[in-house]
């Protein structure tokens, strides 16, 4: 049941900084399309650093869920 419970910590984790970034990463791309893109190159460039920069928060996020897990376990 604890393997259970520190899974669901670990993804719980996970979902939550991914969305959180991703709500971040949608107005700065924008932003970055409007003012600086000068072709569909620097698009695709801008495409492929978001996609990285979600990959790195999911597993950042299921990190901090882990640790979350077993700091709440260590004060019971």
């Amino acid at each position: 049941m604890n393997r259970l419970k520190h899974l669901a910590a670990i993804v719980a984790g996970a979902l939550i900084v991914g969305v959180l970034f991703y709500k971040l990463i949608g107005p700065v791309g924008q932003w970055y399309e409007l003012h600086h893109a000068r072709n569909d190159g620097d698009l695709g460039t801008l495409y492929m650093v978001a996609l990285g920069v979600q990959c790195v928060s999911i597993v950042v996020g299921g990190w901090l869920g882990s640790r979350v897990y077993r700091w709440l376990q260590r004060g019971s």
